[in-house]
């Protein structure tokens, strides 16, 4: 049978994958909402020769995303219609059409490739060969070619540029260049008379500039390297995958937050039986165990351990102060005495045993009163049950059954960071380039998910003392013996006079329903003894107490939870003063 630890470790993980969940469809909606209309591969090539001209080769992957768009157009600085050899698309109609563009003073042409009459949405690709005579001065030996223009005025994802020539090219130089600012880029000389520059992420209006000396000839011009698979046409479904990857890299990074919580929380053992463990404080070797392995020294026990009560039983099993553990305090001062569960009008009420009675939760509950109705608003009993958990939660922390207990804190702390981090996340996944693997996505998502974990498994960083681990193994026992119990073990409880006892045992343990229903089983329910017919009657009000008490705390109104714990646009720009360039859109 699984620990009650084992079982709160399982049912952590529930809200840590809905949490991934939420994350992965978060990311996937940024990506599906956001217009994504931009360039997802451009790919380019120019061959330099001895002739005058420079034959250029482009394909454009462009992806309308859900805008309803006819093409794109491009817009070449220098170009004549009879220059152009060459357009297509595999999937998009390719008619073109040539006319003024932009910059019509200085004649120059705007290509626009589509069909008016025929809209379309998601990727295609657009392949276009044309002639320049501004690339490369042979006279002069000079290269000066704007590969990617600063007209686009959409992102690109991926560039890849390339330069084959039969000359030799001398101090090749690459540029990033907007109408703002440069920067270097890295470029490859792959062989004699071949430069190679790959680019990942240029924004709207960056351009890349090749700048290069000729020198001497070459015997034949160099293969270039061919453009990358065309995406799928239609609609990317990138969100999708993308979303996956958030659920994915969120249940990493909150996996690895487990780990790490469950290797610093373990607690201390020290050697012998768990009995001895309690009483020979100071003898024997102390090592750390994770509870996991500790479960193995669990054996069914028919009675609580000595030296500890059932809330504090109950803390020391969940390490934080929970509602139960609160329910159980009250039972135990029915149990000592101190006040009285009894029944008024059909009513459940709490009486005050003592007429008098110094400050302390009791007093501050029943306010100078005699009697508390339960099961409607009390404003002092809410008072009172506030200052019980400051109480108990400071007995937790100064208790020698822990050597570190202040989880809570921990907990509380990581709340505003993980919002913190995943509106950081959300932003990183809008702003970064629209690709299933996106690094800054993947670890936002990451650490969203480490503190996930750290906001609902802060608690396993509480580490037990030898004598709080050897009580610990000795309540499991005892709650593995109430979670298994069975009517005969109830009617000997209440003839041995422990009913009372083991019901606030349950209660605090979490194990009221199994004992409910050994209690519900018993033959001796309706019996007219005395002794036992109020201590069954006892038990009846505590398996109702934890309602009770609810319902006292809050308000009708209150919402409070009742667990204390927790397009196409200008195509114009700078090109760096070198042949082609240019931009384009979509129309």
């Amino acid at each position: 049978m699984a620990t009650y630890t084992e079982k709160r470790r399982k049912n952590s993980w529930y809200p840590i994958l809905g949490f991934a969940i939420f994350a992965g469809l978060s990311a996937g909606l940024i990506v599906f909402a956001k217009p994504i209309e931009k360039i997802d591969n451009y790919w380019t090539v120019a061959e330099i020769s001895n002739e005058e001209s420079t034959v250029v080769r482009e394909v454009i992957d462009y992806d309308f995303g859900n805008e309803s768009r006819r093409g794109i157009y491009r817009d070449v600085p220098g170009l004549l219609e009879e220059e152009i050899i060459s357009i297509e698309s595999p999937s998009a109609p390719s008619i073109w059409t040539i006319y003024c563009g932009f910059n019509c003073d200085n004649g120059e042409l705007r290509i626009r490739i589509g069909n008016p009459n025929i809209t379309i949405t998601g990727n295609h690709r657009y392949e276009l060969s044309y002639s320049l005579d501004t690339i490369s001065d042979l006279q002069n030996s000079l290269l000066n070619w704007n590969a990617v223009g600063t007209g686009w005025n959409r992102p690109i994802d991926a560039a890849q540029i390339q330069v084959i020539s039969l000359f030799e090219i001398e101090n090749p130089k690459c540029q990033i260049v907007s109408l703002f600012d440069t920067g270097s880029c890295e470029i490859v000389q792959i062989a004699p008379g071949h430069l190679f520059v790959q680019i990942d992420g240029l924004r709207p209006s960056q351009g890349v500039n090749i700048q290069g000396e000729l020198g001497q000839n070459i015997e034949n011009l160099p293969e270039f390297n061919q453009p990358p698979n065309a995406p799928k046409a239609g609609r990317d479904l990138t969100f999708i995958f993308i979303g996956l990857i958030a659920i994915g890299a969120t249940l990493f990074g909150g996996g690895i937050s487990v780990w790490a919580l469950r290797l610093l929380g373990r607690d201390k053992v020290r050697t012998g039986s768990a009995v001895e463990s309690v009483f020979n404080e100071g003898e024997g070797d102390i090592s750390r165990a994770d509870t996991g392995k500790l479960s193995e020294l669990v054996t069914l026990s028919f009675s609580p351990p000595e030296g500890i009560t059932a809330h504090q039983g109950g803390i020391l099993l969940e390490e934080s102060v929970k509602e139960d553990h609160k329910t159980a305090w009250l039972l135990e001062r029915a149990i000592s005495g101190e006040i009285e569960l009894a029944e008024d009008n059909g009513n459940r009420v709490l009486i005050d045993k003592f007429s008098q009675r110094s400050a302390g939760t009791l007093d501050t509950i029943f306010d100078g009163r005699e009697e508390v109705e339960l099961g409607k608003y009390d404003k002092a009993f809410t008072s009172g049950w506030e200052k019980l958990e400051n109480d108990l939660n400071t007995w937790m922390w100064e208790s020698n059954l822990w050597s570190f207990s202040r989880t809570k804190a921990i907990g509380w702390i990581a709340i505003p960071i993980t919002f913190a981090v995943f509106i950081w996340a959300g932003f990183t996944t809008h702003n970064a380039p629209i690709r299933v693997f996106d690094p800054w996505t993947i670890i936002s998502t990451i650490i969203f998910g480490s503190l996930i974990a750290v906001c609902y498994r802060a608690w396993e960083l509480a580490v037990r003392t030898p004598k709080g681990t050897g009580l610990w193994i000795q309540i499991e026992g005892f709650r593995k013996f109430l979670s298994q119990s069975e009517a005969k073990h109830v009617e000997s409880a209440a003839e041995n006079g422990l009913l009372r006892e083991y019901t606030a045992w349950a209660v605090s343990l979490g194990e009221v329903d199994s004992w409910k229903r050994a209690f519900q089983q018993s033959s001796h329910l309706h019996s007219d003894e005395d002794l036992i017919s109020d201590d069954y009657l006892f038990a009846t009000y505590a398996f109702n107490s934890s309602y009770d008490v609810r319902t006292t705390q809050y308000s009708p109104s209150s919402s409070s939870s009742s667990d204390s714990g927790w397009s196409g646009d200008f195509g114009g720009g700078f090109d760096g003063g070198g042949g082609g360039g240019g931009g384009g859109g979509s129309w």
